[in-house]
């Protein structure tokens, strides 16, 4: 059974200040995801170190933007327990935001996998696993954030989809 607060199987991404990377991933599944699917899931992202209530940055919207992705609506929030627990599927951007879930909740660990390692078959000791934050970056660098996440998204949409079968 589906962990969402209404029986949704619910998906969050993580990753600092919940203003470029995870709102990213968030946008780049919902656009990307079966509209078959889209009433079976929540997509949500929250930040380890997160305000509440902030934008999406500016160089971060119209990174998505260019792609056509809409971030405008985004408003960040902080992780919580609460989050955490109510998420079939955690996905976190860099080796700290995936120890900081697993500190904050010891039962997240099953459910918890860095983007760049979800669904990645073997031992990839010399793979850099971390998704970088652009943040005081130029443009060009949240272009290439965004370029990544999205490769990454279409990479490991069918265990996407996996997930929401199994659970959903």
């Amino acid at each position: 059974m589906a962990l969402g607060p209404d029986g949704k199987v619910q998906i969050l991404f993580v990753c600092t200040g919940n203003l470029c990377r995870s709102p990213m991933g968030e946008g780049l599944l919902k656009a990307k995801l079966d509209p078959a699917y889209q009433d079976r899931v929540r997509i949500i992202s929250a930040g380890t170190h997160a305000a509440e209530g902030m934008l999406a940055t500016l160089r971060g919207q119209y990174a998505a933007a260019k792609f056509g992705i809409d971030l405008s609506r985004h408003r960040s929030q902080p992780l919580t327990p609460w989050l955490i627990s109510h998420s079939d599927l955690i996905i976190a951007m860099d080796e700290d935001h995936y120890e900081f879930i697993n500190h904050m909740s010891s039962t997240a660990g099953p459910r918890t996998f860095l983007l760049k390692e979800f669904a990645l078959q073997g031992h990839h000791p010399d793979l850099d696993l971390d998704v970088h934050d652009p943040i005081s970056c130029d443009e060009e660098v949240y272009i290439e954030i965004y370029r990544e996440i999205d490769q990454e998204i279409a990479r490991v949409l069918p265990s996407i989809i996996k997930v929401i079968e199994i659970v959903g």
